[in-house]
């Protein structure tokens, strides 16, 4: 049958997604703490070049997606449809292009895991993410700022079928990117064609992994080629290269997993890379790729009690079980790989539907690599892959026909900015908002109507910064200042900016700015209030004071500062979480436990164990209360055994410790 694309309207149940916050997040206010690079044990230097250490970088000029519930009612979403008679793929244009169901229609059964629900919690570089079918992650670290975010969309006609085109402009690396989505006539093999831009003069340094989420049930194992394994070694979160498969237990069923786990599957001389992941009976998902993509991981929350929950918690009880399989273009997801000044890096991807004999669950793991591998190329040979990549590579520079969805205006800025195209074949052209970025770029003056408020977003990366240089001084401009500067760490520059930004006008975003630069409490705490007390601040910079005013033990002035807000903004799930803290300080358990429990919380971060740590302060407290003295290690481990982690608090990735 040919290949149609048309657009649908999907209906599901969804949890409520706010406007992204306009508070500026600076790198030590991530959830992931700014450490040292960890050591590698016996990594090689491909396996190691590049490393970076996750918590150190900016997401600057991103804004964090912060503002959501976990409140499911009736909703729909704008989607494209890929289908063939064999293959039914379904895309989210304004979710990051995810690829959210992926049906093998001769079966009728999903390919990946297509979540029910839709339910953002916090997994991502920016906060807000959700699980399920294929996402695309690039450019930087982590899952892609863009993963609940609206991307471009839209078809190109060929003469051999229809091609489905989601791309954007990251503005971190100043690149582009792209995937030319590609289903052949009567074939049950999707393809994907990746493409990665750096338009500037310079060399930048870029990241990529394609992760798909799929079905896990009993039994799954998965296999990708494997001479040795890169894991991550506890503690101490180390990556080490580690024997596989195993003597002692079999690591390819990711069940065998207590702990939330990644496996990163090395096989350099493998003559073809792919990974599969087969259900008991041998049927499932395999994907291989040209050979620009070294790497290959699965990644499973574990079988644990924190691992189950956090999959019930991305979607609903007892229907959110998966874990990924996924390919990059480094071995290991704690590298970058660098980008000449111009280069364009291409790739192309291919997901099937595969079913093995009984050889999928040979003990022998290298009799089951085998088999498959034996099966995929019978589906797709080397030579058919590279014909495939060919023809994708000359259709990646050639525009589209018709766009379906808009990303952000930030390309279109950026073109303007220089003076240049981003990428040949990709238009980021968009109705322009006329506000202060606009002005910018245009190289104009700055209207006095784009000078009454905060603009929405910052910008910090040179090119904007010298264009803000250009122009007269703005309390705007030298707040953009003063950001870029703070995030570059240069704190004396930034606090020059700051001042005079309050002295051209008083303004809430430049005394939060005072507030993060003073050394002294009673400095912070003055100019936290004077930027929430002048009336225009966003509910973020509430939930920031709170948070400050509970990690700094000032139980008076939290408890003053929240009975003074506004009811809606008072019942923000982080402003709670800080009363709690300040509770289990004081030792005002009854307060704990009703904290606690006042409702389900949406914005717990992966890895974050602050709930479960509460839940053993107030157990220690009940527990010593009883006692009349202090508890002992063992009477700890005992009182916890006995009283268990709820499961509404239970979303660590490892288990508890006493």
């Amino acid at each position: 049958m040919a290949t149609s694309i048309y657009a649908e309207t999907l209906s599901l149940p969804a949890s409520r997604l706010g406007q992204p916050s306009n508070l500026p997040r600076f790198r030590w206010q991530q959830p992931i703490p700014d450490t040292e690079t960890p050591p590698n044990f016996g990594l090689s230097e491909e396996e190691s070049s590049h490393g970076f250490s996750w918590g150190k970088d900016s997401i600057l000029p991103y804004q964090v997606s912060d503002d959501y519930d976990r409140d499911l009612k009736p909703g729909t979403l704008e989607v494209l449809v890929i289908e063939n008679g064999r293959l039914r793929a379904v895309v989210a244009p304004s979710l990051g292009g995810r690829l959210l169901e992926l049906k093998d229609l001769s079966t009728g059964r999903d390919l990946v895991f297509r979540n029910p629900v839709f339910q953002p919690a916090n997994l991502a570089a920016l906060n807000a993410w959700f699980s399920g079918g294929i996402e695309w992650n690039g450019l930087i670290p982590g899952h892609t700022p863009f993963t609940c975010a609206p991307v471009f969309a839209g078809v190109r006609e060929t003469s051999r079928g229809p091609i489905l085109r989601i791309y954007e402009f990251d503005r971190i690396v100043e690149a582009t990117w792209q995937i030319d989505l590609f289903l052949p006539a009567d074939s049950a093999v999707l393809f994907a064609h990746g493409r990665i831009v750096n338009p500037t003069d310079t060399e930048r340094l870029a990241y990529w992994w394609t992760n798909v989420a799929v079905p896990m049930t009993p039994g799954t194992r998965v296999l990708s080629p494997a001479d040795y394994s890169i894991e991550h070694i506890w503690p101490g979160n180390n990556l080490g290269r580690c024997d596989f498969p195993r003597s002692d237990w079999d690591a390819s069923y990711p069940e065998n997993w207590e702990n939330a786990t990644s496996v990163f599957f090395r096989a350099p001389s493998a003559p073809r890379l792919f990974i599969a992941s087969l259900d008991r009976h041998g049927y499932g998902l395999a994907q291989c790729s040209t050979a620009e993509m070294p790497g290959r991981k699965f990644f499973y929350f574990g079988s644990g009690a924190g691992g189950q929950n956090w999959m019930d918690y991305l979607s609903r009880p007892g229907e959110g079980d998966y874990l990924e399989i996924q390919s990059g273009m480094t071995p290991t997801q704690n590298q970058r790989f660098a980008l000449a000044a111009h280069e364009e890096r291409e790739w192309t991807e291919a997901f099937m539907p595969l079913q093995l004999d009984a050889r999928a669950h040979d003990p022998t793991y290298g009799t089951a690599t085998d088999h498959a591998a034996d099966a995929i190329a019978a589906i797709i040979s080397v030579d058919d892959l590279a014909e495939m990549d060919a023809f994708l590579r000359g259709q990646a520079r050639l525009e589209l026909d018709v766009r379906y969805s808009n990303g952000d205006r930030w390309g279109a800025r950026q073109e303007r900015l220089t003076g240049k195209p981003l990428a040949a074949g990709l238009d980021f052209s968009v109705a322009a908002a006329g506000d202060y970025w606009d002005d910018l770029a245009q190289g104009r003056a700055v209207a006095p109507s784009n000078l009454t408020d905060m603009p929405v977003g910052v910008a910090v990366s040179r090119l904007w910064i010298e264009r803000i240089r250009e122009g007269d001084p703005t309390w705007v401009g030298e707040l953009m200042l003063a950001t870029a500067a703070l995030d570059r760490g240069e704190r004396h520059v930034a606090a020059q900016h700051v001042a005079q930004s309050l002295a051209l006008k008083p303004n809430w975003a430049a005394y939060r700015l005072e507030a993060l630069l003073a050394d002294d409490r009673d400095t912070k705490v003055n100019s936290y209030l004077r930027a929430w007390n002048g009336g225009d601040a966003p509910p973020a910079l509430a939930v920031e004071i709170a948070q400050y005013f509970g990690a700094a033990s000032l139980s008076a002035e939290l408890k003053a500062f929240v009975e003074a807000l506004p009811a809606p903004i008072r019942s923000n799930e982080r402003i709670v979480l800080a009363r709690a803290v300040v509770a289990a300080n004081e030792g005002d358990l009854d307060e704990l436990e009703r904290l606690l429990f006042d409702r389900p919380f949406a914005t717990i971060r992966e890895g974050e164990t602050l709930l479960s740590d509460l839940w053993a302060r107030l157990r220690r407290g009940r527990l010593e209360a009883q006692l009349k003295r202090a508890a002992s290690a063992e009477e700890l481990k005992a009182d916890l055994k006995t009283h268990p982690v709820p499961r509404a608090l239970n979303l660590r990735m490892h288990e508890i410790e006493t």
